[in-house]
């Protein structure tokens, strides 16, 4: 499910608490590129700001990209939200950790993973320890120093500590 852009804020969707914790959590893990980079990691694909990929590949101001984020963030919840029952009534760290996760590995990924059935579910516990399993990048195991991608791990640990209310 490409991403589509969102009429609705990010506040509008999950709220003032969780959309301020969002944009801190991902933009954080995501790091900022004012310039357009080829992300090797990510399949080549060129990439600006806070890891966009569907915008004009061009320079923007930090101002430009903390909007682009929250515009996204705002997609990939409403994304979240409609693939979730019950995603209201979800804890905040559940919901930024899950919203992270769809902006990072993408909504596809999320609706056909057990991480999403889990969450259904209401199985915390597995739903949480879900996220260490996707910390493979470009055919490679992250959590390996070797694979020299650790911070794919680190934004999965996160996001487990985040869903766990660490």
């Amino acid at each position: 499910m490409p991403f589509r852009p969102q009429k609705k804020s990010l506040a509008a969707i999950v709220g003032a608490v969780v959309a301020a914790a969002s944009i801190s959590f991902t933009g954080g893990r995501e790091g900022v590129s004012l310039e357009p980079y080829d992300d090797a990691i990510g399949g080549h694909v060129q990439t600006v700001c806070y890891g966009e990929t569907n915008v004009p590949m061009r320079r923007y101001t930090l101002a430009e990209c903390k909007q682009i984020l929250g515009t996204s963030l705002a997609g990939y919840a409403s994304g979240v939200r409609a693939m979730t029952p019950g995603f209201d009534q979800l804890a905040d760290g559940q919901k930024v950790a899950v919203i992270d996760f769809a902006y990072n590995a993408g909504l596809e990924n999320y609706r056909r993973s057990t991480l999403r059935r889990r969450y259904i579910a209401r199985d915390f516990p597995g739903a949480c320890d879900e996220f260490m399993k996707w910390r493979f990048a470009g055919g490679l195991d992250c959590s390996i120093a070797a694979s020299h991608c650790a911070g794919i791990y680190n934004r999965r640990r996160a996001d487990r500590a985040a869903c766990l209310g660490e």
